[in-house]
């Protein structure tokens, strides 16, 4: 249960920010009161209840809510560190990797969002609604309850006119798209510093520019072609418009990724690879890769089909994998030329005799680069791929069966199994049972490398746990790429 304190941290026109405290936990939280009638809260308990259910790292948390007199109150996470908006004006004009960086997360919460059936529009996506964690660069989604409230009143009060998209002043509905158009507006505001249609001395001049299909004046401002094109994109005609998904995957947000070479053996045969990925917020995914038996061109087609790579990096890091192994046989050369042994020669193209790429050797002179596998009690390490039996897993089966399985199934070893383990225990997962109906936003959560949460996953539901080649090339530390 909440207590309201006395100070206001914020006042609109329809409700009134307090700062409050979590009597049982302790920690601040924003206590938000909103003016509406009884039958109002009673039209909206569905969304409600859907509301607390929302949990992404880049949306505010929704606690709890209830009706008090007039008054709508709901409970979230409390954001100290101001908005968007004001993080705006006091830098000017903020450099390009911050704003790339503020619009990644701000559409991975709207990929969520949109991602329910039938999806969550927000309705009132602004910079004032977007908030900023100073200590950690982290954007997140706010005002949440003030939206789905706003859409039970009949479109009397649905947005804020500067960010709404045109079919939000007509009568024949909208769908999620208006968030993109508001996103569109948004970045439009970061990169000129300029409110949307400051030109406009009130809402009816807003309305018959929007109507007229008329761009803000601040829109001239913008000097970069890339930016240009995703607003763009962001702000056309519904049917032409972005989806969340292809926003984040527009070429001004996608980075190209490097890859670096972390260790190598003496003869340069066998790599310790790192994908980087500059700017993200989730950096490296660490792979082993034998120059012998292996080439960039299947290496990175079994990491995409495995979803441990996006399929928009295939050129970017193929080419990079290339480049190094061109690299390497050149010192290779230059080695031979001077009267030195030759190292291994990099197959850069071609196929396998046998039409697959056998498993990669680990180097283990190196202790850093070692990825512990479990070989039941043998002391020799096999690059044969091996399968479990299927195995039924009953509701009330304690996690560690679970987790001991999928780590012998995968040649982890105890040390793996005992780290995945800490971590589902860590979110209370103590039975099979509680991973039932779990999204892949719950999964994120944990804290799991994307391999750690897909083998889980795919022992669960029963799939095969063949051991494929990409998943031993990549390394237990790699990160969930966007």
């Amino acid at each position: 249960m909440s207590k309201q304190l006395n100070s206001v941290l914020g006042k609109g026109a329809y409700k009134i920010v307090y700062k409050g405290i979590d009597r049982d936990e302790g920690y601040e939280v924003a206590w938000n009161c909103f003016q509406t009638t009884r039958q109002e809260y009673a039209d909206l308990s569905q969304e409600v209840e859907i509301l607390k259910r929302v949990r992404h790292p880049n949306i505010i948390n929704f606690h709890d809510c209830w009706f008090s007199n007039t008054e709508f109150i709901f409970i979230t996470e409390l954001m100290t560190s101001g908005t968007l908006r004001e993080y705006i004006r006091k830098l000017q004009h903020p450099n390009v990797k911050i704003v790339k960086r503020w619009c990644r997360q701000i559409l991975k919460g709207l990929i969520y969002l949109h991602s329910y059936d039938p999806p969550i529009i927000h309705r009132d996506i602004k910079c004032d609604n977007i908030f900023i964690n100073g200590a950690h660069g982290e954007v997140k989604i706010g005002d949440m309850g003030t939206a789905k409230m706003k859409s039970g009143k009949k479109y009397t009060v649905i947005g804020t006119p500067e960010f709404m998209a045109p079919e939000m002043y007509e009568e024949k509905g909208y769908n999620e798209k208006v968030d993109i158009y508001a996103f569109g507006m948004c970045l439009l505001e970061m990169v000129t510093g300029e409110y949307p249609y400051s030109e406009c001395k009130n809402a009816a001049q807003i309305y018959k520019k929007v109507s007229l299909g008329l761009k803000p004046d601040c829109l001239s401002k913008v000097a970069d072609p890339d930016v240009l094109a995703l607003i763009n994109h962001c702000i056309a005609p519904e049917n032409e418009r972005y989806s969340a998904q292809e926003a984040i995957d527009d070429q001004f947000l996608c980075v190209e990724p490097e890859v670096v070479v972390l260790t190598t053996n003496e003869a340069k045969d066998h790599l310790t690879l790192q994908v980087v990925f500059k700017g993200m917020d989730k950096l490296s995914v660490k792979f082993e890769f034998n120059t012998s038996t292996d080439t960039a061109e299947e290496v990175v087609n079994e990491m995409i089909e495995e979803h441990v790579l996006p399929q928009r990096y295939q050129r970017f890091i193929t080419h990079d994998i290339n480049r190094i192994l061109r690299e390497l046989a050149g010192t290779a050369e230059k080695k031979e030329g001077a009267g030195h042994q030759p190292s291994a020669s990099p197959m850069i193209q071609g196929s396998h005799p046998h039409g697959s790429v056998p498993p990669m050797t680990l180097d283990t002179s190196n202790p850093s680069t070692q990825i512990a596998l479990d070989r039941r009690n043998s002391n020799t390490e096999s690059n044969s791929e091996e399968e479990l039996p299927h195995k039924e897993y009953s509701p009330d089966t304690p996690i560690e069966e679970l987790v001991n399985d999928t780590a012998m199934a995968y040649h982890r070893g105890r040390d793996k199994a005992d780290e995945w383990l800490a971590k589902l225990k860590n979110q209370d997962i103590m039975t099979v049972g509680d991973l039932k109906d779990l999204q892949d936003s719950d999964w994120a959560g944990f804290g799991l490398t994307v391999f750690a949460s897909r083998a889980i996953r795919n022992r669960l539901l029963g799939k095969s746990t063949k051991r494929p080649s990409s998943i031993a090339r990549s390394s237990s530390t790699a990160s969930e790429m966007i």
